[in-house]
């Protein structure tokens, strides 16, 4: 429980350190990069054209700025392929280096126009106010020019690397005297010139005041025609009839382009930009960030989903593997979203979910690895393979601290080790009893004992801890009877050898015990104390007194589920305990039903 509550507290700051970083927009940068990407080429609406003031149309008519005659010229012959609207991205603030005149032949022309027109204007300090655009004033048009056509913004909002993602809506102007007087909204260049156009936005009523711009393709992709093209009359009608139609500049030493998220190295003209943008409109494409309110509440689900998972499995392994399948399957369900027009903030909800991940991962291994490191190394001496895995499989379950439980203990003991001795060297006998050692141990461990110690010649093993064994008795018992067996090809070894041949006695007792590590701080080992040991340790040497390998106490019987064949030998007093010990003789192997 303690356990849970501590990683419920990490992930729980992770979150919260997250929350904090996305509240601040401390990776706004690295944010938008990401969102960059998310980027894919959509359809272009057909209707959307651009009439290019390139390199080769100035070369053609000559030095810009041109004459405003020239515009007039060509607002005329578009009158042939009668368009929806047309936005020219080009501002005329002062009078004409031609003069008087030539202002007045472009205002008249205007006049006579049978399609809507829109002209730009742009604001002198932009700033944002609570998600609103605001300006103190405006870079405009001439007079002549504003009073026949209408007037929309062309500012765009630039991140701080640099690259053009939002454009205001509206901008409201506000008085410099009075900065709380709001006195105009003026619509988005691109806003107003589709709404010119009649054609429907679908998420007009949804659109938010700075909006990110859906960008469509990459630079030089929208349809476009030269603007000397147009003069010359050289255009077929199916290029511009009936469309809507930007003209701007694409000249590369008019300098009107900026960074995109479609850029690659690659800038885009600012009226490509404008096209962009209405055919976002028209189109109904939206790139929203998900709400303040659900993208916290993401962040947090984030950090917690991994406390859960940590929960449900035990192994680090299978934790990490389902983490990073849930990864995958999170981001797939957020490019879904992405492509709805929502965009959940990639950087912060990802990194609480990997730095949850993270966190916990290193808590279990620098705490709950580290417990098992110690446990399997501990272990690993003297239990089975089987045994040592149901151990690591929940640590938390064993108390190594010391506890009673009810175990069954085995000891062996050599007879006559001493004459046996007296007849090797003690090279050989070291030998001898390894081999001797190897052999019983594995038998002890091959049924899921625990190997406590050797004590001389003597061993000493138990069932039943530290994990629970219902099968101690049977367990303990097929161990007595594989040693015997063992012990006859020992023999046979021995025998060819010549040397001499080794007889010993086992005794098993059930009973209660405790069980732990035992011993200073420097040194210590898990084992069982306690009067069963003492008993178990007496009923291996009544063996020699009833000449028979294996005695089994009446608390082992009772706990056997398998058939053996057993003899009741006696009833015998147990130094230190009042009641007499019935104690029992096993032969041969385990009766199979």
């Amino acid at each position: 429980m303690k356990e849970k509550i501590v990683n419920l507290l990490i992930v729980l700051c992770v979150g919260f350190l997250i929350f904090l970083s996305f509240r601040i927009g401390f990776f706004s940068g690295l944010e938008n990069f990401f969102e960059d990407l998310l980027f894919i080429e959509r359809p272009f609406h057909s209707d959307i054209v651009i009439i290019a003031i390139d390199d080769e149309s100035i070369k053609q008519i000559g030095q810009w700025p041109w004459k405003r005659e020239i515009f007039a010229d060509a607002l005329l012959k578009l009158e042939e392929y009668k368009p929806k609207a047309v936005g020219i991205d080009v501002v005329f603030p002062e009078e004409s280096r031609f003069g008087k005149q030539d202002d007045q032949i472009l205002a008249d022309t205007l006049t006579k126009l049978s399609y809507p027109i829109v002209l730009p204007i742009k604001t002198n300090s932009l700033f944002i106010e609570k998600d609103r655009a605001f300006a103190n004033s405006f870079s405009g048009q001439l007079k002549s020019f504003e009073k026949q056509a209408s007037i929309g913004h062309v500012n765009l909002i630039l991140d701080s690397d640099g690259v053009v993602r939002r454009f205001p809506l509206f901008v409201e102007q506000k008085s410099p005297a009075n900065f709380s007087q709001e006195q105009k909204k003026i619509p988005a260049f691109a806003f107003l010139l589709a709404k010119k156009a009649g054609l429907e936005i679908p998420n007009e009523k949804t659109l938010e005041q700075i909006p990110r711009i859906v960008f469509s393709a990459k630079p030089g992709t929208i349809s476009r025609v030269p603007f000397y093209r147009l003069i010359s009359g050289e255009i077929p009608d199916a290029r511009l009839k009936n469309k809507i139609l930007l003209i701007g500049s694409t000249a590369v030493d008019l300098h009107d382009e900026k960074p995109t998220p479609f850029s690659k190295g690659t800038q885009m003209q600012g009226v490509e930009i404008q096209a962009n943008i209405v055919n976002m409109l028209v189109s109904g494409y939206q790139f929203k960030p998900l709400s303040f309110g659900y993208a916290c509440l993401w962040i947090f689900f984030a950090a917690f989903l991994p406390y859960l998972i940590f929960i449900i499995f035990k192994s680090s392994f299978k934790s990490i593997l389902t983490n990073v399948f849930l990864g995958g399957v999170w981001f797939v369900l957020m490019l879904f979203i992405v492509e709805e027009g929502t965009v959940p903030n990639l950087i912060h909800i990802n990194a609480a979910w990997i730095f949850s991940t993270i966190s916990l991962f290193c808590r279990r291994y620098f705490v709950g690895e580290k417990e098992k490191h110690e446990m399997k190394k501990a272990f690993s001496h003297y239990v089975s393979k089987e045994v040592l895995e149901e151990i690591l499989r929940d640590p938390k379950n064993i108390s190594l601290g010391g506890e009673e439980k009810f175990i069954t203990i085995l000891f062996s003991d050599i007879r006559g080790f001493t004459s046996v001795s007296e007849k090797l060297s003690p090279q050989k006998l070291v030998g001898m009893l390894n081999q001797y050692f190897n052999a019983m141990s594995g038998e002890i461990l091959k049924h899921k004992g625990i190997l406590d110690k050797y004590i001389g010649d003597a061993i000493m093993a138990f069932w039943g801890a530290p994990v629970p064994d219902e099968n101690q008795a049977d367990n303990a018992v097929q161990a007595a009877i594989g040693m015997v067996e063992q012990l006859e090809n020992f023999n046979k070894k021995q025998k060819e050898k010549a040397e001499p041949e080794i007889n010993i006695g086992i005794g098993i007792y059930s009973g209660l015990a405790v069980v732990g590590n035992v011993g200073s701080e420097t040194r210590f080992d898990y084992t069982a104390i306690g009067d069963s040991v003492n008993i178990a340790s007496r009923i291996e040497g009544l063996t020699k007194t009833y000449q028979t390998k294996i005695i089994i106490s009446e608390t082992v019987k009772e706990k056997l589920k398998g058939n053996y064949f057993l003899e009741l030998l006696d009833s015998v007093p147990i130094r230190g305990r009042q009641e007499q010990v019935k104690i029992y003789k096993i032969e041969g192997v385990k009766i199979r039903s």
